[in-house]
């Protein structure tokens, strides 16, 4: 399984018990939609307008 994939299902279950944390939300949603990129062991997620440029 991939780190995105791992890091998708862990931010799901973390929601399920704390469900209105928005950085989490935030996160799950970048990952989802592709904003995101690795900087080593952490990720970065991209701004909204700067992913839709670059599509």
């Amino acid at each position: 399984m991939s780190r995105k994939l791992r890091l998708i299902r862990r931010l799901e279950r973390h929601l399920r018990k704390h469900p209105n944390d928005k950085q989490a939300k935030e996160l799950l949603e970048a990952l989802k939609e592709g904003r995101y990129e690795w900087r080593g062991k952490s990720v970065v997620i991209k701004p909204k307008e700067a992913a839709a440029q670059s599509s």
